[in-house]
């Protein structure tokens, strides 16, 4: 039971190395751990600033992002539009080159038309003379000279366009 109940010398001597552990651990391990916990608590500091500018500078980044992606679309909707209008014209190009094509097409045939029209009558004509001589000379029994010939001719071709 004695070491339930020490003594004063015990007790005083007990204190004193209580208070020289606690001098000691004081000078030797407490402000080494301060300083290590101090430490510890500026880098846990810095890089939360570290982390709320990287956090800003993402969300200024995002927003560029997103201008930059409406500005593409704006890019792409009006070239599409530029494009799409240039086809368009293209388009209508061709078709009026087409049109004019098919005009100068139908004006050429009429002329061809009207040439052939114009030649058929010709020969006509020279076929109705020379029937109207054979005949003639049949009909008299002597051909004709030169000069009533061409009259004969004249004669004929103003009846024809008066028929006509």
């Amino acid at each position: 039971m004695e070491l339930m109940t020490p003594s004063g010398g015990t007790i005083f001597w007990t204190a004193v190395t209580f208070v020289l552990l606690l001098l000691i651990l004081r000078k030797i391990a407490w402000n080494p751990i301060l300083q290590m916990l101090e430490d510890r608590e500026r880098k846990i500091d810095d890089s939360l600033t570290t982390a709320d500018k990287i956090k800003s500078m993402s969300e200024i980044m995002i927003a560029e992002q997103g201008q930059i992606i409406l500005e593409a679309r704006k890019i792409a909707k009006e070239t599409v539009d530029k494009a799409t209008q240039v086809a368009e014209k293209a388009r209508a190009d061709i078709l009026q080159k087409a049109e004019k094509d098919a005009e100068a097409l139908v004006e050429k045939a009429k002329k061809d038309i009207e040439a052939s029209k114009e030649q058929a009558k010709y020969e006509v004509q020279k076929l109705v003379v020379e029937l109207s001589m054979n005949a003639t000379e049949q009909i008299i029994g002597k051909s004709l000279d030169k000069a009533d010939h061409e009259r004969l001719i004249k004669e004929s071709l103003t009846k024809l366009g008066e028929v006509n």
